[in-house]
């Protein structure tokens, strides 16, 4: 995906020192964005696919198989169903946001909806991220005063285990896709403002 951005950049970059078919290159250019922009929407639109599957299964096994009485189990259960849907919800609102931009705008909207759309993944990739795992972490270890009926006690530590080392994986896969995503976002608003200058 980086080579892919590099290219891009690398056709601007050469479109701009071409005076004699600048208007076709820029036009090829602002298509090839548009159809990057497109192949993020599918990706965003997997990525909640595989969190409605999640949540889903969470549901049904909460409500059909489990069924938790105590009070503390409810509540577990209500965050780690919580923290889900609040990352399908960031998702969909990521595809709003990411549609909103048109690089055959004007430069103010282009760059004005850039700017929004890169904040709020910024922020989402920051803190929100952080939050909703702290949430889901929270919301699975207030099952355990429960899960001791119907696990023995070698069990439930390993499954209390376990958890932690799944997390530890999940934590550094995630900044691992966040540090690649505010990179190529960094690149595409470099892309964006080379073109809206030219325009002007």
């Amino acid at each position: 995906m980086n080579n892919q951005i590099d290219n891009l950049k690398n056709l601007w970059h050469d479109s701009r020192n071409n005076d004699l078919d600048k208007h076709t290159d820029t036009g090829q250019i602002i298509g090839m964005a548009k159809r990057k922009m497109k192949s993020t929407i599918r990706m965003q639109l997997g990525t909640i696919l595989v969190l409605l599957i999640t949540l889903v299964i969470l549901t049904l096994y909460f409500f059909y198989v489990a069924k938790f009485k105590q009070t503390t189990s409810h509540i577990g259960t209500f965050l780690m169903i919580a923290g889900v849907s609040l990352r399908i919800i960031i998702e969909l609102v990521s595809i709003y946001l990411s549609a909103s931009i048109h690089m055959s705008e004007t430069t103010l909207k282009t760059n004005n909806a850039s700017l929004v759309y890169y904040r709020f993944r910024k922020r989402i990739n920051g803190p929100v991220t952080i939050a909703i795992i702290v949430i889901y972490t929270i919301g699975f270890y207030l099952l355990t005063p429960e899960f001791r009926f119907y696990f023995s006690k070698p069990m439930l530590v390993m499954i209390d285990l376990s958890y932690i080392f799944c997390a530890a994986i999940l934590t550094w896969f995630v900044r691992k896709k966040i540090k690649k995503e505010m990179n190529i976002l960094v690149k595409i608003l470099q892309i964006q403002n080379d073109i809206n200058e030219t325009k002007e």
